[in-house]
């Protein structure tokens, strides 16, 4: 009989990838050295480089504790841990409610949808909140995150020798233990408490939000609930939660928040309408109504306050983000940065927009910095993000593209330098850098770095105390440098001498002023200001200190570039920012100020603003800093209920499976366990273990390689009944198979980022007990006996190349590339005929022994069509044992779910194999938003796939190979607002009718349909 572990391992990784992935770090780093900070409430790690970041969010944690829980009446129930992060130039914070667990990067937000707050102070502030609101909003307690009802069906199997056959149908779905909507979420915590205004009503939320109710473009109820858009969309959600809270906060009171978040507590309510009507007495839809007329109102008078526009021609409308227009010395050309087709602003690329014929050109991918043009114009310089460093770290550093040549050239590494800036001479390069949470400027030789000589790094301001700079701007004289920067809200606008280093402000207002650049002669500053309350350009004469008035706009006109009175600017519309363009610039007195919507709130008086500004996080408490000790978060626990009918004479409640999930790290991402154990009535039992060392492994780490260490164990058993012939009788008895695998394995990065290298060692055994049982001629009772009939060891090496590009819809319809090519050297013992000898009286099995190399490759190619998101996917799988043919146990097979759907999984197998998908895939419904209950859908795609292949033993033949055609139904979505949702349902048809003979009995295969049905976590796992 056959039970393939490969079922065993699908189905594993199809129903937990939600939540063993969800908390996976791509990238670990064991060379850094952790440390604690204890306080009363809150322990903060840290390690080496950000201690300074740790204490002051230490400071800020104790002070806004009481604040948040008792806006929403709940205390935590064990110290919060708070994890900082510096050795990536990334900005961000996330909270792990359930563990009581929170995240933070010390690098600040500069994020060009976000106004300026101080970061560390809103991060913390917000965080914080959504541990405290989410755990208010449970409904099981913090250690049942979700209760797991699952669904297995399987394939009719007609081979004997088969126990039951490949799964065919394969749901998971979740109960979840939160549904709280990610406008409801986001919005509270950036709210979190009317007297913290470390994040407000800013000018940037006002912008994207007025925008929106001007062009009729705000999200809808159902769109608020989920994130998976695009940048643009997914901010969306937060600002319109944010707005959507406050209207609640005002018109109903804070209290409400609490009430709302409480009610969702209910196991009965699906949905948050229901616990918004029961404590504010209208339903969801009534209260976004109601909020929308109120924008309406509001952004009308601001729009006829505006007064008559002035602004510029759009040169670069594709894409929601495009940023840092910059003339060529000549003022010929504009290059700019883009997103173009992306749906995120990561992939933004360089782009030159010729001002003459309108025609433009793709420079270079990869880069979301300002830029700078070398003096002659002919090399451009920029900032990338790379992971080409000792430890896979993701930082900032500078590159130069050569216009003439077309090439690219970095210039620095490992400095976590961004934004550059070029002198009027071309002999300087500035750039800001930054570490623990503070940013500074540098500067370096250009010549040095373009001819590869040792760098010297002039560093010009020592700022220490989480200081922020952003761009830079050179004099024309070379001797200062013009930038923006932030000490707590806003932006403001300095100069500092790059001999004396002497630092003096130019522009510090209660306003945001960014974005500065210098005039050809130095007396001009042209800058972006929301003095008016919205951002436009402004002129500031450094002689006289006049400021004119360059542009007057209903969304934000930003990062002005001016050369000889024609000015480019970044400005943004309801559809994102485009690049606009003015041939000739025209001055004018800046008109009344704009009341933003923010002000007329009751939550932003002056006096909360005031208040929320009397800090001072340079002069920091004495805190005791400890060696890191491992923390673990509680064992949380997923309650799972499984229809498991892959034996056909089960019947009720033998087809349910009771059991848990459970997970528990360290908090530092150091070590990791997930196990489960699942049995039904028969003591038929799914357990598994998996546990995770990403720290220094012994001898490995001395020596440079820093892999991820993985034990993994699974221990299957299935109960059958099976006839023995004995005499005259034929007597039913219980057969027991135990399948029992351990993988050790190691995992790092080769040569590139998406590069996996994984090499381990399996061990399998796989042994069948016959239980004991009565002869009734004799009333003989004849003792259980096991008998091990396979046991296996694998070494491998498994290498894994992931280049799906990145977008919204990645995961429903794929493009790029995904590889996967695995050698294994396999040694194993296999008694496949049951054949035993006696020995000292004992019988023992006789085992054959197979040793051989098995190699496989796996590659998915995913190609764009000219119609929008419609694609044309390759899927191209290889498989050999190397040499001489073994038995049938080691067997590829080719059908099935994961296979040739036309055709079932076992129905044809070999030593050999090779198959080719093609799939035509297409949206039904590319972007909508359904919402039925806690069930939300978003996209709908069809597939169209064609398969061809074979499997075989010693030779094929081209006419031996099969063929099916089938459609693929998908549908992507989410469940209770928070988990993945991905409904598949395929239908297939096998062309080739075929027959195999099976212990001198013939079966016959193909020529049916076949259906295919499933709800995961990601449609990655079953193609």
């Amino acid at each position: 009989m056959k039970i393939s572990p490969k079922i065993v391992l699908f189905i594993l990784l199809c129903f937990v990838s939600s939540i063993s992935l969800a908390q996976d770090d791509e990238f670990i780093h064991p060379e850094l050295q952790w440390y604690t900070i204890e306080t009363k409430h809150f322990l903060i790690h840290f390690h080496d480089g950000a201690e300074r970041t740790a204490k002051v969010v230490a400071k800020i944690a104790e002070e806004i504790y009481e604040p948040i829980t008792s806006i929403y009446g709940h205390k935590i129930d064990q110290k919060v841990s708070i994890i900082i992060k510096d050795y990536d130039d990334y900005s961000n914070g996330v909270t792990y409610f359930y563990d009581n667990r929170i995240e933070i990067w010390a690098s600040a937000l500069d994020f060009e949808l976000r106004g300026v707050h101080n970061w560390l102070r809103d991060v913390v502030t917000h965080e914080f909140t959504h541990n405290v609101q989410m755990q208010v909003a449970m409904k099981f307690g913090r250690r049942v995150p979700a209760v797991y009802f699952q669904w297995l069906g399987y394939e009719k199997e007609s081979r004997p020798d088969v126990l039951y056959g490949f799964p065919n149908v394969i749901v998971s779905y979740p109960f979840a233990g939160v549904n709280v909507p990610a406008w409801f979420a986001e919005g509270v915590a950036q709210f979190n408490h009317p007297d913290l205004n470390y994040d407000y009503w800013d000018t940037h939320r006002d912008m994207i939000l007025r925008m929106q109710v001007i062009d009729n473009k705000v999200l809808s109820w159902e769109e608020l609930t989920a994130f998976g858009k695009t940048s643009l969309g997914n901010e969306s959600v937060y600002n319109s939660g944010f707005s959507l809270v406050e209207f609640i906060a005002k018109n109903y009171g804070v209290g409400k928040l609490e009430e709302i978040s409480k009610s969702l507590r209910s196991p009965f309510y699906l949905t948050i309408d229901q616990a918004i009507k029961k404590s504010l007495g209208i339903d969801g839809k009534e209260l976004y109504n109601l909020w929308r007329a109120y924008l309406s109102e509001k952004y009308e008078k601001q729009i006829k306050a505006i007064g008559e526009k002035v602004e510029g021609n759009l040169i670069a409308r594709d894409g929601f983000g495009n940023f840092y227009p910059k003339f060529s010395p000549d003022g010929e050309k504009v290059a700019y940065i883009s997103n173009k087709e992306s749906d995120y602003f990561a992939p933004s690329a360089i782009y030159l927009y010729d001002l003459k014929n309108g025609k433009e050109n793709k420079l270079v991918s990869g880069v979301t910095s300002s830029i700078a043009w070398s003096p002659d114009g002919k090399k451009i310089f920029y900032s990338k993000k790379t992971r080409k460093n000792k430890n896979w770290r993701s930082l900032y550093d500078v590159f130069v593209y050569d216009l003439e040549s077309r090439k690219e050239k970095r210039l620095t590494y490992g400095l976590r330098a961004n934004n550059p800036a070029v002198s009027s001479d071309g002999k300087l390069l500035a750039f800001v850098t930054y570490k623990d949470g503070t940013s500074n400027i540098g500067i370096i030789k250009l010549n040095d770095v373009l001819n590869s000589n040792e760098i010297s790094v002039k560093m010009i301001t020592n700022f220490n105390n989480g200081e922020q700079i952003y761009g830079l701007c050179f004099s024309p004289d070379g001797r200062k440098i013009l930038f923006d920067y932030s000490l707590k809200n806003n932006r403001d606008i300095g100069i500092i001498d790059i001999e004396t280093l002497e630092f003096k402000p130019v522009l510090a207002t209660a306003s945001d002023e960014r974005n500065p650049t210098f005039s050809k002669d130095g007396r001009k500053i042209y800058f972006s200001s929301d003095r008016s309350g919205i951002f436009n350009i402004y002129e500031l004469d450094t002689l006289t200190g006049e400021i004119s008035q360059l542009t007057n706009v209903y969304g934000g006109a930003f990062m002005p570039d001016v050369i000889d009175d024609k000015m480019v600017y970044s400005t943004y519309t309801s559809d994102g920012f485009k690049i606009a363009y003015m041939e000739q610039v025209k001055r004018f007195k800046q008109p009344e100020a704009v009341d933003l919507l923010a002000y007329e709130n009751n939550f932003m008086p002056n006096f909360h603003l005031a208040r929320s500004n009397d800090y001072d996080d340079s002069n920091l408490p004495e805190f005791e800093v400890k060696e890191y000790k491992n923390v673990y978060t509680s064992l949380s626990f997923y309650p799972v209920f499984r229809f498991d009918n892959y034996n056909k004479h089960d019947r009720g409640i033998d087809l349910i499976k009771f059991g848990f999930y459970t997970y528990s790290t360290d908090v530092v991402g150091k070590y990791s366990l997930f196990a489960g154990a699942l049995m039904n009535k028969k003591f038929e039992r799914d357990l598994f273990l998996i546990f995770e060392f990403n720290d220094r492994f012994p001898l490995l780490y001395q020596i440079g390689l820093k892999p991820r260490f993985t034990v993994e164990a699974y221990n299957v058993t299935r109960v059958v009944k099976y006839p023995i012939t004995l005499g005259l009788n034929l007597i039913p008895v219980d057969v027991v198979y135990h399948l029992t695998e351990v993988d050790l394995s190691f995992k790092w990065k080769i040569f590139l980022p998406s590069l996996d290298l994984k090499t381990g060692f399996t061990f399998s055994r796989y042994s069948a007990e016959v239980k004991s049982f009565i002869i009734p001629e004799t009333n003989t009772l004849v003792r259980s006996s096991d008998d091990v009939y396979f046991i296996g060891r694998t070494f491998y090496f498994d290498f894994a190349f992931r280049g799906i590009q990145p977008k919204s819809n990645s995961d429903i319809n794929p493009v790029g590339r995904k590889i996967n090519l695995r050698l294994n050297y396999e040694f194993n013992k296999l008694n496949p005929d049951g054949t035993y000898e006696l020995k000292d009286g004992i019988l023992v099995p006789v085992y054959r022994k197979f040793n051989f190399w098995r190699f496989e490759l796996n590659w998915n190619e995913y190609v764009r069509l000219p119609l929008k998101n419609h694609t044309l996917g390759f899927i191209f799988k290889y498989g050999s044992i190397l040499g001489k043919p073994v038995d049938e146990f080691f067997n590829f097979y080719s059908g099935g779910l994961i296979g040739m759907r036309g055709y079932s999984f076992y129905s044809f197998g070999g030593n050999e194999i090779l198959t080719l998908r093609t799939i035509y895939r297409f949206p039904v419904i590319d972007y909508f938003h359904l919402q039925i209950l806690n069930l939300g859908f978003q996209r709908i795609y069809l597939g169209l796939f064609f398969d061809y292949g074979n499997a075989w033993n010693d030779v094929t033949r081209l006419k031996d190979f099969k063929k099916d055609v089938g459609v693929e139904l998908r549908i992507d979505g989410t469940s209770f607002y928070v988990f993945p949702m991905k409904i598949f349902a395929s239908v297939a048809y096998g062309f080739d009718k075929f027959d195999k003979v099976i212990n001198k009995v013939k079966y016959s295969f193909g020529r049916d349909v076949r259906f295919y049905f499933g709800v995961v976590f990601e449609f990655d796992s079953i193609e």
